[in-house]
């Protein structure tokens, strides 16, 4: 094996691991949601069940998308967050 595919498979593995954090913390953020609030516990639950199948196939993703991903993931539950409680205030 050539160091530069020990140097590429060393990236994929560290990238994987920081984005599989980044989906922990998500995974997270909406277990705690569910525990605090059952105001929209139908929507957090399947949102959460999502996340955690994504989470599941990381392994299949390229460096360069795991990066993306793991950006990606929290942002994209927040605005998830942020959704339910507008349709709180509104409803």
């Amino acid at each position: 094996m050539s160091m530069i595919s020990v140097s590429v498979a060393s990236s994929k593995s560290l990238q994987l691991e920081a984005t599989q954090e980044a989906y922990d913390r998500a995974i997270v953020k909406l277990n705690l949601l569910l525990i605090e609030d059952k105001t929209h516990e139908e929507a957090v639950r399947t949102k959460l069940f999502e996340v955690m199948d994504e989470r599941n196939e990381l392994g299949d993703y390229s460096t360069s998308d795991l990066h993306v991903m793991g950006k990606g993931i929290e942002k994209a539950v927040d605005d998830f967050l942020v959704g339910l409680n507008e349709q709180t205030i509104t409803a």
